[in-house]
C-alpha cells in the first residue's frame, strides 16, 4: 500500500517552487505524489522525475475530460479526441515514471445530457476505456476511473456503476478509483459500497465532505476504514483536498471557502487519520 498526498491543494501544475514543498511530504510520511495533469517541456518532465526519484517517491497523474474531449459524445470526432488526448496523459505519465493515470475519464466533466446514461453512451465509454486501457497496459501503467456526485457528473455516480463500467472493460490495469467525498453524497452505506466493490478499487481519495481537513466533516470514516481494513486493501490511498487560492480549481470544483487553518493541518492530519484507522 501507498499513503499519498494530491498536489491540487496547492497547484494545477508543478514546477521546481513546488519541489521544497514535495520534499516535505516526503519527510512528513508520505510514499506518493499525485501530479497534476498539464503541458511540461521535456527539461520539467526530466526535471521532476529526478526530483521525485531522488526522495523515492511514486506517482501518479490527475486528469479529467472536457466537453471538446468528451469520450461519450455522439460525434466520433470528439471520441476520437478523447482517446488521443487520454493517450498523451498515458505518455506523460510514464514519461514522469508515474504508475497511474486517474480521474473521471469516462466522461466531459460538468457537461450534462438531461437524464441519465444512455446504452449508446455505456457502450462508447467501454470501447474507449478498453482502447486506453490497451494503450496504458503496454506502458505499464494503470487507469482509475472515479465516479463523481450527481452534482458535477450524470454518467458516473456511484461505485456499483464503476464496477459495472470496469468489469465490461475487463482489463486488469483498468479499476475504479473511489473518493468518499463523492461517495458520502451518493452512496446509502460506505461500508457496504466498498466492500461490494473492493476487488476492482485501485485507488481510495480521501477527501471530506467539504474538501478541508479529513475527519472534520461528515464522511463516516469509520465504515471507509472498517471496509478496507476488513477487506485488506492495498492499494493507493491519496488525500485529496482544495482550497480557494487555485483559481482553476475554485471554479472547477466550487471552492468557495477553505475548510482548513492551512495546508499543513490538511496533510498532517489527514495523514493521522489514515495511519490511525489502518489495522493491517
Amino acid at each position: 500500500m501507498k499513503i499519498g498526498m494530491n498536489l491540487f491543494l496547492w497547484t494545477t501544475r508543478v514546477t521546481e517552487q513546488h519541489f521544497p514543498l514535495i520534499e516535505h511530504l516526503a519527510n512528513s510520511g508520505f510514499d506518493l505524489i499525485e501530479l497534476p495533469n498539464a503541458e511540461y517541456s521535456r527539461h520539467e518532465i526530466n526535471a521532476l522525475r529526478g526530483h521525485l526519484d531522488q526522495l523515492g517517491l511514486a506517482r501518479t497523474v490527475a486528469t479529467l475530460c472536457q466537453e471538446e474531449t468528451n469520450p461519450i459524445a455522439n460525434n466520433p470526432q470528439v471520441r476520437q479526441r478523447a482517446l488521443e488526448q487520454l493517450q498523451r496523459e498515458i505518455d506523460l505519465t510514464a514519461q514522469l515514471g508515474g504508475e497511474a493515470l486517474i480521474g473521471p475519464i469516462h466522461s466531459a466533466h460538468k457537461v450534462f445530457s438531461g437524464q441519465g446514461p444512455s446504452d449508446t453512451e455505456i457502450g462508447f465509454c467501454v470501447e474507449f476505456l478498453r482502447t486506453a486501457g490497451e494503450y496504458a497496459q503496454s506502458a505499464g501503467i494503470e487507469l482509475s476511473v472515479e465516479f463523481l456526485n450527481r452534482f458535477e457528473c450524470y454518467f458516473l455516480n456511484t461505485s456499483k456503476q464503476a464496477q459495472s463500467l470496469v468489469n465490461a472493460v475487463a482489463l486488469d490495469n483498468v479499476g475504479v478509483l473511489y473518493d468518499t467525498h463523492h461517495a458520502q453524497i451518493e452512496e446509502r452505506n460506505q461500508y457496504d459500497a466498498l466492500s461490494e466493490s473492493i476487488g476492482c478499487i485501485n485507488q481510495i481519495h480521501v477527501s471530506e465532505s467539504h474538501r478541508g481537513t479529513p475527519g472534520t466533516g461528515t464522511v463516516d470514516w469509520s465504515g471507509v476504514f472498517s471496509a478496507l481494513n476488513q477487506h485488506h486493501y492495498n492499494g493507493r490511498i491519496v488525500i485529496e483536498a482544495f482550497g480557494n487560492t487555485v483559481p482553476d480549481i475554485v471554479s472547477a470544483v466550487n471552492i468557495w471557502r477553505n475548510n482548513f487553518s492551512c495546508e499543513e493541518e490538511v496533510y498532517r492530519e489527514g495523514l493521522a487519520l489514515i495511519q490511525s484507522k489502518l489495522s493491517y
